[in-house]
């Protein structure tokens, strides 16, 4: 969990398309707590700090409203020419909440492969985790240093925290030398 608390305040009552004008991100928070969803903003540069600082099962607090929440982003849409967030979607989660996320995998000891002319092919960059939140990984890393020609790598040789269940099979390939 992310230990930096982001500011965020209640959405005015101004058109998106202003409130980007005057430095702000629209955004909007729901949960199982939330009847309907709850519209906030949040200021540009906070947003920018925000979505380089974490990934996208990291969690996050939100400070500025009624109360601090605990969310992670669900969605950012992005400006297609500058690339800037447009509006962002957070999912306010409790700790223990089980919930099922994308964690991208990481992979360790490539310029070792490279070293010896071998390159490692992923074949998934991604994988579905369940669990409770906060037991649940920003990312998976696992190492291909030792790797030799041909040698695959499937999912039964990634370690998994403990509590976690992965939405795949487990002799799925994660790739190949």
């Amino acid at each position: 969990m992310s230990n930096t608390v982001y500011q965020v305040e209640k959405r005015s009552d101004l058109k998106a398309k202003k409130l980007r004008r005057e430095g702000y991100v629209p955004g909007v928070v729901y949960g199982k707590e939330y009847k309907d969803s709850l519209p906030l903003q949040i200021s540009l540069q906070e947003a920018n700090k925000l979505l380089k600082d974490n990934t996208k099962t990291s969690i996050v607090k939100l400070e500025g409203l009624e109360k601090p929440i605990n969310a992670i982003v669900k969605e950012v849409q992005r400006n297609g020419a500058t690339f800037l967030p447009e509006h962002i979607d957070f999912q306010a989660i409790s700790l223990r909440e089980i919930i099922t996320v994308t964690v991208p995998l990481h992979i360790l000891g490539e310029e070792n492969l490279q070293h010896r002319r071998l390159l490692f092919q992923p074949n998934l960059q991604e994988l579905v985790l369940t669990g409770p939140a906060e037991d649940l990984p920003e990312r998976l890393e696992f190492d291909v240093t030792g790797l030799e020609f041909e040698d695959k790598v499937f999912l039964s040789a990634i370690p998994m925290p403990e509590g976690i269940t992965v939405d795949a099979e487990e002799d799925a390939l994660i790739g190949i030398v």
